[in-house]
């Protein structure tokens, strides 16, 4: 890992890890809604976790390594659930992302620590 690549990692983590802690909010929002405004509240949840996708392919892009594909197949059961009306069925897969993203992280953050450059 070269100095470029773990502020990249670390920095796409930590974006990641944010977007997917909010994904969570969401998924426990929207099982809190009245029903007839749950068909909403799953299609702007399904975007968001679309969107997270592409970022991630963008991650990818950056910086191969397994665990930006990990984080993608989290989001696939992810979207399985939320395109299947159950949004709160998410939460593993989400909880899952999280932490891979903050392996991802972690270690970026340890490389720059050993550098002196944190």
């Amino acid at each position: 890992m070269t100095e470029r690549d773990a502020i990249l990692d670390f920095m796409m983590g930590e974006r990641m890890k944010a977007a997917l802690i909010v994904g969570t909010q969401m998924a426990m929002l929207i099982e809190g809604l009245p029903e007839h405004e749950r068909a909403g509240g799953n299609r702007v949840f399904s975007t968001f976790l679309r969107t997270l996708y592409g970022d991630i392919g963008l991650a990818h892009k950056i910086s191969p390594q397994d665990g930006w594909g990990k984080i993608r197949q989290e989001l696939d059961g992810s979207l399985v659930m939320v395109d299947s009306k159950v949004s709160h069925g998410a939460m593993d897969n989400l909880s899952r992302a999280i932490t891979y993203a903050t392996t991802i992280s972690n270690k970026a953050m340890t490389f720059l620590k050993e550098k002196g450059l944190l």
